[in-house]
């Protein structure tokens, strides 16, 4: 004897409902009307949505507090006073000293993520070591807010890289992206060939 189904029919006017919210109101309306075992495995499920995913990537965040330690190790190096008042990051060797703070930390969270991109700029665009570094401690430190007033030199660079290999598999449209600190996708007006991104 075949079980009849007791679920109600989804009307048209609910269709039509339901097509006039986003797609994460629908996956919650989903869980929601999904019986208490499935619910237990679509709570456990990876969110990637906007907003509040349930799940963090460990790495870069290992790498960026890393970093950031040897941020405040060069802004002690330039003068540190008992208040807990510290200078900012030197240029003039600064490359020598993260080099040395790798090492110091080969073994420590991040420490292999923060050496790979290093070589990966050193490499590929051929950064001066010092500006690279200069860099990477003054905006883990954030001293210089708010200058610049767009995406960091280096920092562009690895968000070209990154957009051309997952965007473009590896064969970006002619002309670049230029980043800003808003949000959202959109075309430049005033060079059609070039592409802004927000990030």
């Amino acid at each position: 004897m075949e079980k009849k189904d007791n679920s109600p029919a989804i009307t048209k006017s609910y269709a039509r409902k339901m097509e006039t919210i986003s797609p994460f109101e629908l996956k919650n309306k989903l869980i929601d009307m999904a019986d208490e075992s499935v619910k237990k495995i679509a709570h456990t499920m990876l969110n990637a949505g906007r907003g509040n995913p349930n799940w963090i990537a460990t790495e870069p965040r290992e790498a960026f507090f890393l970093l950031g330690q040897f941020g405040l190790c060069e802004c002690r190096r330039a003068f540190s006073l008992e208040e807990g008042i510290a200078g900012i990051p030197q240029k003039a060797g600064i490359a020598a000293r993260f080099e040395a703070f790798l090492k110091d930390n080969e073994k420590a969270p991040g420490a292999n993520l923060l050496k790979e991109g290093y070589n990966y700029m050193l490499m590929e665009h051929a950064a001066d070591p010092d500006t690279l570094v200069h860099e990477w401690a003054e905006s883990v430190i954030g001293d210089q807010y708010p200058v610049p007033d767009r995406i960091l030199y280096f920092t562009e660079q690895i968000v070209q890289d990154y957009l051309a290999q997952e965007m473009c598999d590896r064969r970006p449209p002619k002309g670049r992206f230029y980043c800003t600190d808003d949000s959202g996708f959109h075309s430049s007006y005033r060079d059609p060939a070039a592409t802004t991104l927000s990030i």
